[in-house]
């Protein structure tokens, strides 16, 4: 039995630092992002993902934590009537397991299983975060929870280690044996282990960047006619394909993208390249030329992420820890891999059994699995809109019917953007545009990477 004195400090420590964390929201919600630089960051290094800390998500949560506060305290002095004492009773129990669950996964992340935030967040959640919520929840739990309630609390510790194992350790069967297609090489560098396809002797170098969670196979209409002109080299980055990554300290953003891309590009000695990506790899390689301008002579982006269109809800969920690697985890199914493609495709005609198993067998891989959710989609237009025009050469955007981004009305303001581009609405092709109009787009691409 806890004494009544013992009972109330406990309260006050609880109700205190849900208060300080509330207190924390409001701050971000005048727009400070301080100690981070913005609001990216700042929630990275938080709580190891990306959301919004725009006021109108801050503010309620703050009210939530400053509300949640005070019926801790209420419980913990025994205020209110019977309504309101169980209602007590009842955020304290909720508290008590909140903390406890947060505190029994950042005993995970602190082994390093899941990381990809980045070092900030790591070393927070090992020395701030993971020690205050099994502090505190400990504290709540013993001292703020009824004698009777506490065995209750094992249901959501259980239901935690059980979400958390699937995310983490569990692999589907069918997710298992695969080996790269033929054909395919391997070069070794301190960032990966690059799994890349190479064809044709001469003419200038083209690097064609598989699409997020996709593999070589996505590039094959392309390499077969674009490697009758060129040295053609289709690459996985880490997370992708066949690739096996080695700097486990890589970031999985913007940054640890083009740094790999940089460091295939130094291990093959290639200088200066034509760069080509679609979907996701196309706002790598949109990345990579804005940083290192003098390394690209040409960009060819089909549909590429990058634009300023919020991604689907599912791809925000898969952002998150534990979420996303729980939905990766469950959709590596044949069959999920199979609606995904049809999804993406306009012309269904072309998804036969051989290209399915082609985009399944990479999707499933477990460094894929566990990384690809954490790929960042987004880049400021206002970065690109300043450093673009240092890439001397033309720009190729090839525009599939599934992004309504830009369509044929908005193509003057594209240019606008990127004043060397050349902006090509292809109508009638879906978002995968190497696999899914490859007629049109191989005499496109031929004609953009000709010699002038």
């Amino acid at each position: 039995m806890v004494d009544i004195s013992t009972r109330q400090r406990a309260g006050q420590a609880v109700a205190g630092l849900l208060a300080l964390d509330g207190l924390a929201h409001v701050y971000w919600a005048t727009g400070l992002t301080w100690p981070a630089p913005d609001q990216r960051a700042l929630s990275l290094a938080v709580i190891g993902g990306v959301v919004s800390f725009a006021p109108r998500v801050v503010v309620p949560l703050a009210l939530v934590l400053f509300g949640t506060a005070a019926a801790v305290l209420a419980g913990a002095y025994g205020r209110g009537g019977r309504f309101t004492g169980r209602l007590a009773a009842l955020v304290s129990f909720a508290v008590a397991a909140g903390l406890l669950v947060r505190g029994l996964v950042g005993l995970v992340w602190a082994l390093g299983v899941g990381d990809g935030a980045g070092p900030v967040f790591y070393w927070l959640n090992l020395l701030l975060y993971t020690p205050l919520c099994l502090g505190f929840g400990w504290v709540a739990a013993t001292r703020l929870v009824a004698p009777r309630a506490r065995k209750a609390l094992a249901l959501p510790l259980a239901l935690a280690a059980l979400v958390a194992g699937t995310a983490y350790a569990w692999q589907p069967a069918e997710a298992t044996g695969y080996a790269a297609p033929a054909g395919g090489r391997y070069v070794e560098t301190p960032v990966a282990r690059f799994h890349y396809v190479r064809q044709g002797s001469g003419g200038s170098p083209v690097v064609l960047l598989s699409p997020g969670a996709s593999s070589t196979f996505a590039w094959r209409e392309q390499l077969a006619t674009l490697s009758r002109t060129h040295t053609v080299y289709v690459l996985d980055l880490p997370g992708q394909g066949f690739t096996e990554l080695r700097d486990r300290s890589l970031t999985w953003d913007l940054d640890g993208m083009t740094t790999a891309i940089g460091s295939f590009l130094d291990a093959m000695d290639i200088p200066r390249a034509a760069l080509g990506g679609n979907s996701w790899s196309g706002g790598f390689a949109l990345a990579y030329a804005q940083r290192h301008p003098d390394r690209v002579s040409r960009l060819a982006l089909l549909a590429p992420s990058g634009l300023d269109e919020r991604d689907p809800v599912l791809w925000e969920a898969l952002k998150l820890p534990i979420a996303g690697e729980l939905l990766t985890s469950l959709g590596a199914g044949r069959s999920a891999t199979e609606s995904s493609l049809r999804g993406l495709f306009v012309n269904q005609g072309r998804i036969t059994d051989e290209l399915v198993d082609a985009a399944w067998a990479p999707a499933t891989r477990d460094a894929n699995r566990r990384s690809v959710y954490r790929l960042e989609r987004g880049l400021d237009w206002r970065e690109t809109e300043a450093a673009m025009p240092a890439t001397r050469q033309p720009v190729l955007v090839l525009w599939g019917r599934q992004d309504t981004v830009l369509p044929a009305a908005q193509a003057a303001r594209f240019g606008r953007l990127l004043p060397h581009a050349e902006a090509t609405v292809l109508d009638g092709c879906g978002h995968a545009l190497t696999l899914d109009c490859p007629d049109r787009v191989n005499p496109l691409l031929e004609e953009f990477l000709r010699d002038r």
